[in-house]
């Protein structure tokens, strides 16, 4: 049974993100703060234990003179501009990273607060800051322009990643903190920058991800596995990150369905969901999502649903009062902290979560090179990049020749299960197979899906991908193709995918629908490409009945 306690804080403002750092000494209760929408960190008491919680006293803040060498003086928070929010410790550098107004900022260990890039008055596009003018000594990337910076997130080794809204695309920014930042209870950084207080001094900020679909501005960091977790209206991604805090490969779907949404749990593609606001990593390696299910956004029912490392979805609590648009927080008691803006409240949600570590992960000794570890998905993959002589079937397809198993293809696909029956079809026992009708690149993503359960697939490829699926048989890839079509459809290509959908008929029922009301909704947009003219022409049926629809969306004259 889930325990909600819920009290109102009696600080100053709107409370806009929980954050917790190390005890003032070995052995010390880790210190936890409740930042406000007007710049304060107000104690939260009790935040360890299970005997209640209380709002303490406001820290004391400081900051720099504006010329050098000047004394510090008390911190004046910004009077106007976008509000102070997403509070995130870093152990790496023993800081908490905020965003105020435009800008990044930094409280140190000392409760000095820094500027860390960007301009907290001045709004702007940033970009990559990889050249050697920009890179140089200095306090801060102040030339560095940002729309709104926000869901700042660590990965506890030198990097802080946020996401920046912006048209057409969302982006992830990674800030790559300088050398002289890392808290000296750390190993000194590799080139001894650390140590002997020297090395550049400025934040490099580059662009990680910048990719419609994969994020809507909710971030989260996994250090179970080292991972970015992204968030939009339908669906969750992950991003594999390099050793150093870049890149890695192109985000996969962790759970729910691009273009989709609902309110069912379940695991992967099968779930559901409806508007995540918000998301955050326990220290097993769950992701914890506030979920806004008003019509439109405008109601305040809410709800808390968890994600595991395997992307299973459960809900946890439904029907909540409240908007939770701040990165929900595991306190050190293992409640789940989440701010209700609506009432200044905080509520909290007694799980049992494991707590994120506040302190940087121990070096492991050297250990010898083990070889990486068998993975069932792998090893079948190998099977198809890397023939082993064991393959007793091939398949050509326009011309193309992909050696597989019939062993495999029988037991994962109905219609080689039906073609390869020895005493039924005459292919039974043939060493080819022909599809002539297929097409190769889609049938090369078909294959794989079919050895490994799991297949990334182009925008491009999708409508042959899902044409050949529902052929051969395989309804969730199928159901998969169809859902990356409908996550990129525009108003100047929803007539087509509409005509082809409905050419299909049958498996294709669902699709069309979707796209007739994503139709009705853009009418207007639709109008404007000129290309209704050509589903009249095509199929006046189905003009008939997306003008009917879309008459009933228009508001009646009072």
């Amino acid at each position: 049974m889930l325990c909600v306690l819920k009290g109102t804080l009696s600080a100053s403002g709107r409370p806009a993100g929980v954050v917790a750092r190390p005890g003032a000494h070995d052995g010390a209760d880790p210190e936890v703060l409740v930042m406000t929408d007007r710049g304060s960190f107000y104690s939260l008491l009790g935040a360890c234990g299970h005997s209640g919680l209380r709002l303490g006293a406001a820290l004391s803040l400081f900051e720099t003179g504006e010329a050098p060498g000047n004394p510090l003086r008390p911190y004046r928070p910004l009077e106007e501009g976008p509000p102070y929010s997403c509070p995130a410790w870093d152990s790496w550098s023993r800081s908490i990273f905020f965003r105020a107004g435009h800008a990044i900022f930094r409280l140190t260990s000392d409760n000095v607060v820094e500027l860390v890039a960007g301009d907290p008055r001045e709004e702007g596009d940033p970009e990559d800051e990889d050249d050697e003018e920009t890179a140089g000594a200095g306090p801060a990337n102040e030339d560095v322009l940002f729309s709104y910076p926000s869901h700042l997130v660590s990965d506890g080794k030198g990097s802080i990643y946020c996401s920046v809204l912006g048209e057409p695309d969302n982006s992830v920014l990674r800030l790559q903190l300088p050398a002289v930042w890392r808290a000296p209870e750390d190993e000194p950084a590799a080139d001894g920058a650390a140590a002997e207080g020297g090395g550049p001094q400025r934040v490099r900020v580059s662009t990680l991800l910048s990719e419609q679909g994969c994020g809507d501005g909710s971030l989260a960091y996994s250090h179970s596995d080292g991972c970015l977790v992204m968030a939009n209206d339908t669906a969750l991604f992950r991003l594999l990150l390099g050793a150093g805090g870049e890149r890695g490969p192109a985000p996969v779907l962790l759970a729910g369905r691009p273009g989709e949404q609902g309110e069912r749990d379940g695991r992967c593609s099968r779930a559901r969901f409806k508007g995540p606001t918000s998301i955050a990593a326990d220290g097993d390696g769950n992701i914890f999502i506030t979920e806004d299910r008003g019509a439109r956004r405008v109601s305040n029912t809410s709800a808390v649903r968890r994600v595991t490392p395997d992307g299973s979805v459960t809900t946890l609590a439904s029907a909540l009062t409240g908007r939770f648009h701040t990165q929900p927080f595991v306190l050190p008691n293992g409640y789940l902290a989440i701010c209700d803006g609506d009432s200044k409240s905080l509520l909290v949600l007694d799980l049992g979560l494991k707590p994120l570590s506040l302190l940087p992960a121990p070096a492991a000794p050297a250990a010898p090179a083990a070889p990486p570890r068998r993975t069932l998905h792998a090893d079948m993959g190998a099977l198809l990049t890397q023939p082993d002589g064991t393959a007793d079937l091939t398949l050509v397809v326009a011309g193309r020749r992909f050696l597989a198993h019939r062993a495999i293809l029988a037991a994962r696909c109905d219609y080689f299960k039906q073609r390869l029956a020895l005493g039924g079809f005459a292919d039974g026992a043939a060493a080819e197979l022909d599809l002539p009708d297929a097409d190769p690149a889609a049938f090369e993503l078909l294959l794989r899906f079919v050895y490994t359960g799991a297949v990334d697939i182009p925008a491009s490829l999708a409508p042959s991908v899902a044409e050949l699926a529902d052929r051969l048989l395989l309804p969730e890839l199928c159901a998969d193709a169809q859902a990356v079509v409908l996550s990129g459809v525009s108003a100047a290509t929803v007539v087509g995918s509409l005509l082809w959908a409905e050419r299909l008929g049958g498996s294709f029922s669902g699709l069309v629908s979707s796209l007739k009301a994503w139709a009705v909704e853009h009418y207007e947009e639709v109008r404007g490409s000129g290309s209704l003219r050509r589903l009249m022409a095509e199929s006046p049926e189905l003009m008939e009945d997306m003008m009917a629809h879309a008459l009933t969306k228009r508001p009646r004259a009072q």
